[in-house]
């Protein structure tokens, strides 16, 4: 049984580290996929390509949703591993309802009424909380190969950059146009969360080794959260100087954004969760 266990382990280590074109064909299909959705946006017309943003990122990140749910069924909430991905899961079955109150919205209110701060914006926050966690849990399993001088160069570089947007985005006429209190703390909440999954995330895609057991689907994830962190900021300074038909162009990282972590979540299922489950087995027998 040792050997038959210590088999299976080799096989594993090859399939992941080996020559298999296993991550090419998962690379390619993200690739593609994302090529496709978001074409379906840019070729549409114009009158109509926001609303099909809305519908096409609202069909990502269900996919994306759905498949953390099958994770955390297949695999539980124990270990390190297991905490990560139902924080990841959670943050994005709340990003999935504020996308879906954003689609609803859409055809529901005025456009004056969808411009203001709704509960769209609270299911973001929160979700913002749990995708952070998520990156910090990975972090604390990687801690001892991240760079110090590395880390707090990365952090005051984000931190300018985000500086850097607020002064860009309140030097601007149209934000100081029927001041609302509450829509200026949801604005100024933006770019500041985003610091909260930008610095992780680059540590992550720094810090992880190759032949590390968790470095591809931790390395989409974050990835993945880093997109959508540096599309917020461009997204948030359309919204607020009233820039709404450029809106659609952010919606097309944030499909990418979805289509990445579905990716990973689909690498996790079919090596890291069926080798354990599959180790299980052989321990009983």
């Amino acid at each position: 049984m040792i050997r038959k266990l210590t088999n299976r382990r080799g096989n594993q280590r090859d399939r992941i580290h080996g020559d298999n074109p296993t991550l090419k064909t998962l690379v390619f299909a993200m690739v593609t996929t994302i090529v496709i959705a978001n074409s379906i946006i840019v070729f549409s017309e114009a009158d109509k390509r926001h609303s099909i943003a809305l519908w096409i990122l609202n069909f990502t990140a269900f996919t994306a949703s759905a498949l953390g749910v099958i994770t955390i069924c297949r695999y539980g909430i124990h270990g390190i591993h297991g905490r990560s991905y139902l924080y990841l899961t959670i943050g994005i079955i709340l990003w999935c309802s504020a996308d879906f109150v954003v689609l609803y919205s859409y055809y529901a209110l005025p456009a004056e009424e969808r411009e203001k701060a709704s509960i769209a914006d609270a299911l973001w926050f929160i979700g913002y909380g749990f995708l952070s966690l998520h990156l910090f849990t990975v972090l604390r399993s990687v801690y001892k190969i991240i760079n110090l001088k590395l880390a707090v160069m990365v952090a005051l570089l984000c931190l300018l950059f985000i500086f850097y947007n607020l002064f860009a985005l309140f030097s601007s006429e149209n934000i100081l146009k029927d001041i609302d209190l509450i829509a200026i703390i949801v604005t100024i909440a933006y770019p500041v969360l985003d610091l909260t999954l930008i610095i992780p995330s680059i540590l992550v895609l720094l810090s992880l080794r190759r032949d590390y057991q968790q470095s591809i689907p931790w390395f989409l994830s974050s990835l993945s959260l880093l997109i959508n962190a540096l599309a917020d900021d461009g997204y948030v300074y359309d919204f607020a100087n009233g820039n709404m038909g450029n809106l659609w162009f952010w919606e097309l990282f944030y499909v990418a954004d979805f289509i990445i972590i579905a990716g990973a979540l689909i690498w996790y299922n079919k090596f890291h969760i069926s080798y354990e489950l599959s180790t299980r087995k052989l321990n009983v027998k």
